[in-house]
């Protein structure tokens, strides 16, 4: 070839390429903590996080399809949170990414830094505003507000409490929490009054936290049933706090008073203050959803929740949805309408949305909820610490929304590592699901929570005799340490009445020898059609007590237990299983190795749908 040939040639190359339609030239833009709106968002002009957004909506509006937005490293400390809606989206099959640069670890944070004062043996600060926060962090470790003792003889009466000992009424101020729990129940009130040897606390929370339904029993596990054993502790104190490592606030004076514990002691005082509740709002409608978006390699950290602080407070009905509102005569039987507790990330009405490889820590409340209509959504390879409630939430409580396409289907929740979650809301489980259409639970790793690690399922024995779910499944994950503090719950939950033939829950290595008295694998009331095989339950075995739960197959599964029947039933198949085992057979070691996160796995490919079939035992 010679010199000239090669002169012609180029040009020509040159003169293609701008040719090509814009759809099929791939954009990147670069975003950076200290930049600007006025950057140009490429690498030597990194632009924020805004006008990044603004960028791709623009370059979507002229039909570019393969867009990436790169984040460089560093912590983007958000003023409010990032909203996303349909104008958002990229194209079909063409997804916008939103995603770390190469080598980077960037953190979305909703909290502030605040440096201190010493004053005496305490640390000093001013806050940002008049709100106690629920936790702060120094040196990235979580630290809790000041807390008194147990008062396992408080008496309930209708305002409150009575009974309380001089000792705790000295630390308490309007304002203070009263935390207590009952079963799978856990509460938080707020005192709105101080007398003689009681305090009362807010309305409608304390109403709410008594009532009952009219045929389930929820007082049962309440401040009024037979399990509530007295306040668990009061936060939120008045004065100095005397614990190290716990604080407390001059809500008057916006003044935060720390106790360092001692190896704090010599450092300058600096403690990180969460103040946004949300981090990531993707908010689509049902005819203009949300869609096409991935979000890879992102941490998000920081958040604030302060509902509970507010006169409807915290009380759940169960698995962290909450009862809120004045005015109830009683508590639906079926838990219809019910809030969901707070997440850092929130999706609504999306449609083909990934987070893969992402980290959520230091979170007051929960982590990322999929939910309102949401058709195809992956969370996956993605790590879960240190949240004060559940990691994942998907699907709702409406068993049949007036508008069919309101019923989330087709998620996906896969090789996630889940632990020490629900760390202040003591009810949620690691990874919850309520009604949803095709839902796949596949080799996670969950450990260390108070209560539930899956639960799947809603509406109890009140939804009829019609299916309210379908295609769940729930594969190859490990859970142990679970159910350490509440009770009536288990390391996989289910409710509700599937469409037949869709939903199981297979190869799954349950350890929860060290947790007495929690189910290993609990199909709770309504629970009809579903297979249970080639699961290995230590510790504990299976649980389907419910004379209205039926058409279970619960067939070759290993455990050390003696592994009866619980309430057998016409419909329910028990046998064969392989019980009372001191040592486990290769099949079931097999089982044991093969559950949890797999190594190496890609990001789901889109469109994301989980079949109606379930996986081979």
């Amino acid at each position: 070839m010679t010199a000239s040939t090669t002169f012609i040639r180029l040009p020509c190359m040159f003169v293609a390429l701008l040719l090509l339609p814009l759809a099929t030239r791939a954009q990147t833009l670069r975003v950076a903590p200290a930049a600007s709106a006025t950057g140009t968002c490429e690498a030597s002009s990194p632009c924020n996080l805004q006008a990044a957004q603004a960028k791709v909506r623009a370059l979507r509006a002229q039909g570019h399809d393969d867009i990436t937005v790169q984040l460089q490293d560093g912590t983007y400390r958000l003023q409010q949170p990032l909203r996303f809606d349909a104008a958002d989206s990229g194209a079909k099959g063409h997804p916008v990414r939103w995603q770390a640069a190469p080598g980077a670890h960037p953190v979305l944070s909703g909290a502030r830094l605040v440096q201190g004062a010493r004053d005496g043996v305490l640390w000093r600060f001013a806050l940002p505003s008049s709100d106690a926060p629920s936790s702060i962090y120094v040196d990235g470790q979580r630290r809790w507000p000041a807390r008194t003792g147990a008062c396992p003889h408080c008496v309930v009466d209708a305002k409150g409490l009575s009974n309380v000992p001089p000792a705790i009424l000295r630390t308490l101020q309007v304002g203070s929490l009263a935390a207590l729990h009952a079963r799978w129940r856990d509460f938080r009130c707020r005192v709105v009054a101080l007398g003689r040897g009681r305090v009362d606390l807010a309305q409608p929370c304390w109403r709410n936290a008594t009532l009952d339904s009219r045929g389930n029993g929820w007082a049962v596990a309440s401040p009024v049933g037979k399990y509530y054993g007295g306040v668990d502790w009061f936060e939120n104190l008045a004065g100095d706090p005397a614990t190290p490592g716990s604080y407390t606030v001059d809500t008057a004076q916006h003044v935060l008073r720390y106790r360092p514990v001692p190896g704090e002691a010599a450092r300058a005082p600096v403690i990180e203050v969460p103040v946004l509740e949300q981090l990531l709002e993707l908010e689509g409608t049902l005819k203009a959803p949300v869609h096409d978006l991935v979000f890879s390699g992102i941490a998000f950290a920081g958040t604030e929740w302060r509902k509970p602080a507010l006169d409807d407070g915290y009380v759940p009905l169960q698995a962290g949805y909450l009862i809120e509102g004045n005015g109830r005569a009683a508590l639906p039987d079926n838990g219809e309408g019910m809030a969901r507790i707070g997440s850092a990330v929130d999706v609504e009405a999306g449609r083909d949305i990934v987070f893969d490889r992402d980290s959520f820590r230091q979170l007051a409340a929960a982590g990322i909820a999929l939910a309102g209509g949401t058709h195809g959504a992956a969370v996956t390879n993605s790590r879960f610490t240190d949240l004060g409630g559940g990691a994942v939430f998907a699907g709702d409580t409406a068993g049949h929304p007036a508008d069919p396409a309101g019923k989330t289907s087709d998620i996906v929740i896969d090789d996630n590592r889940i632990d020490h979650v629900a760390l202040a809301w003591r009810d949620n489980v690691a990874i919850m699901a309520g009604f949803v259409n095709g839902i796949e639970i596949a080799h996670n790793s969950i450990a260390d929570l108070p209560y539930s690690g899956i639960s799947v399922g809603w509406g109890w024995n009140y939804e009829g005799d019609k299916p309210v779910e379908s295609a769940i499944h729930i594969v190859a994950n490990r859970i142990e340490r679970v159910m350490l503090q509440l009770a009536d719950g288990g390391a996989i939950y289910t409710q509700g009445q599937s469409t037949p033939g869709t939903s199981c829950v297979v190869r799954n290595a349950i350890d929860i020898r060290r947790d007495p008295g929690a189910n290993g694998i609990y199909l709770d009331e309504h629970s009809t059609y579903f297979d249970v095989e080639h699961n290995v339950v230590l510790g504990s075995w299976v649980s389907a007590w419910a004379s209205w739960s039926g058409h279970l197959r619960i067939v070759d599964n290993w455990t050390d237990s003696a592994g009866k029947p619980h309430n057998p039933g016409p419909t329910k198949v028990w046998s064969p299983n392989f019980t009372g085992l001191k040592t486990l057979p290769a099949a079931a070691l097999a089982v044991q190795r093969a559950a949890g996160p797999r190594e190496g796995r890609p990001e789901p490919a889109l469109p994301i749908r989980v079949p109606a079939a379930c996986p081979e035992p």
